[in-house]
């Protein structure tokens, strides 16, 4: 959960060696966040969750969140065709009464509704009727689909930054279907069945929905619970490889402009006891303008423009990624120093202002992505994708505040540097300092 960034009290500049320095004279601001109240009732159907929210408008937001069981083969063109079948037959369902919007990742479908709240009703009752009706897998929709995002697969392949994307989820993933990317060949060839299947394929009851509205309490819960779509029977799915995370690769790409690191890996996903240091160590890695990575690759050393470290929670673990479009002559040397600044957290080469740094923003990324409805719907719908409770916002600011220096050294020890990130680069030849191409140069 990332927002705009918060006032950093670091300074603009780092020596040409070490940790970067902090101007301790700049007083921190410290931001609070106070997680809102909310309603929660569970049922064969699934959990509905609803938080009453004041404001100008009177718009409701909501989001019907159904969890996605990996299948081996084409997971993730399932996902994408999916996604664009269900989102065309919520829109024509929906009609002039709401805007809808359908996000989809490996391990998640989110239909996002926003309307106004007295039209909320009728809202959702057609979006219930489409999704029990199978509207969303009617197979000429489905057909028309697939055809759709194939066209925006293959004319995105020969780009190097998806060249670098599909390598990552390969290493990061093996041979896991997370880390086989959606793909033109396979998006066409997905039918009506695999949509139904995949929508459709986990229990109706680990389903969520979520309402942020102006209405009263009671109320809102009755609708977030009406929205959830009625049960049905999931198809048996096969099993799947685990992760097995692979080595570091070159992959060539003589069109490349500048040559493209991904680094990273699994780590622990939001629900594991060490998940708030990674997510602070991460920050202080990357994660915002004034993190390690702003400071030696752009300031420092003016290798990249804007090199950044993410944390992404997906399925039962979550993504670190870390990103630099770096300098041809210059990647060799990028490499070294995202190890050496790594190496750094792991050993606590951090002072107590730059900890206290990561805190604030963290905290404050929290408050300003909680602060609109549908900022407050869609974080509590990626908590509750989490398999996390809805009250687990209600601590966030708490866990974060208490962790110490070494706390936070121990989690980059144990998970970011230990063993060392993989990935790949993307570059138009192998020079000295690359890791070995792939086994057949891309």
């Amino acid at each position: 959960m990332t927002a705009p960034t918060a006032p950093q009290t670091m300074s603009p500049t780092a020596p040409a060696s070490g940790p970067p320095s902090v101007d301790a004279s700049v007083p921190a601001a410290v931001p609070r966040f106070c997680a809102p109240a909310h309603s929660e009732q569970s049922t064969g159907r699934g959990t509905a969750v609803a938080i009453q929210r004041a404001g100008t408008g009177q718009l409701t937001e909501a989001r019907l969140l159904f969890p996605l069981t990996p299948a081996p083969g084409a997971h993730q063109s399932r996902v994408e065709v999916m996604a664009e079948a269900l989102r065309d037959a919520l829109t024509e369902a929906a009609a002039d009464l709401a805007t809808v919007r359908v996000e989809a990742r490996g391990d998640r479908a989110v239909v996002a509704v926003r309307t106004f709240a007295d039209d909320f009703a009728a809202t959702r009752a057609r979006i219930r009727d489409c999704l029990d009706e199978g509207r969303p897998h009617e197979a000429a929709r489905v057909r028309e689909a697939a055809g759709r995002v194939a066209r925006r697969l293959a004319a995105a392949e020969a780009a190097p930054a998806f060249l670098a994307r599909s390598g990552f989820l390969a290493a990061a993933y093996g041979p896991h279907p997370y880390g086989r990317a959606a793909s033109a060949t396979t998006a066409d060839a997905v039918d009506a069945a695999d949509t139904a299947a995949l929508l459709h394929g986990t229990p109706a009851a680990r389903r969520r929905s979520v309402v942020v509205g102006p209405g009263p309490a009671g109320e809102l819960l009755a609708q977030a619970t009406a929205l959830l779509p009625r049960t049905t029977t999931p198809a048996p799915t096969a099993g799947v490889s685990a992760p097995v995370p692979g080595p570091r690769r070159t992959l060539l790409h003589p069109a490349t402009p500048q040559t493209l690191l991904r680094l990273g890996g699994l780590v622990p996903g939001r629900g594991h006891a060490d998940y708030p240091a990674l997510q602070l160590a991460a920050l202080m890695l990357g994660g915002y303008y004034a993190s390690r990575l702003t400071l030696v690759l752009r300031e420092r050393e003016g290798l990249a423009y804007a090199p950044r470290a993410v944390l992404d929670p997906l399925g039962a673990h979550a993504v670190l990624t870390v990103e630099a479009d770096v300098r041809h002559d210059g990647a060799a040397r990028a490499l070294t120093l995202i190890a050496q600044e790594t190496r750094r957290l792991a050993d606590g080469g951090f002072s107590v202002q730059e900890l206290r740094n990561a805190q604030n923003y963290a905290v404050g990324s929290m408050a300003m992505a909680c602060s609109s409805r549908s900022g407050l719907a869609s974080t509590y719908a990626a908590v509750l994708a989490g398999g996390l409770p809805a009250s687990w916002p209600a601590r966030y600011e708490e866990r974060l505040r208490a962790l110490s220096a070494k706390d936070v050294a121990r989690a980059a020890a144990a998970h970011l540097a230990a063993p060392a990130l993989t990935g790949v680069v993307v570059a138009p030849a192998l020079i000295p300092g690359l890791p070995p191409a792939a086994p057949g140069g891309a």
